[in-house]
């Protein structure tokens, strides 16, 4: 397993979670995770270079709490899937990730009942 490394938002991203957080009271960590099950769910394979790292910066265990193995899991099988090296790109590819989950949850959610919905949404 793959020990993640912590990792840091583009400015876009910190903006587009704290414009949720505003709106819905749900702290940065859990919209960042949310978003990043999200991207994870896409088929498509990220860009890392599309998302600078001047935002700030989560330490994987504020990140994904008591959680992180899951979710270091959850990232590995997506890299086999990709055909990625685990140990070559999980840091890069968990940070774009999480900022294209950013970009995905942004405008589905307008307030806390719209994550109920976004449950029930299948794949596209």
């Amino acid at each position: 397993m793959h020990k993640l490394g912590k990792l840091r938002l583009s400015i876009r991203s910190q903006n587009r979670l704290g414009h949720l957080k505003a709106k819905t009271g749900v702290p940065t960590n859990a919209l960042a995770r949310f978003g990043l099950c999200l991207s994870l769910n896409d088929t498509s394979i990220p860009n890392p270079d599309m998302y600078d790292e001047r935002g700030m910066e989560l330490l994987p265990h504020i990140l994904f709490g008591k959680n992180e193995t899951v979710f270091a899991a959850m990232l590995e099988q997506r890299l086999s899937d990709d055909r990625l090296d685990c140990n070559t790109y999980a840091d890069r590819m968990m940070r774009a990730h999480v900022n294209r989950g950013a970009g995905i949850l942004f405008p589905r959610i307008n307030r806390l009942e719209d994550f109920g919905r976004l449950v029930g949404d299948s794949p596209t």
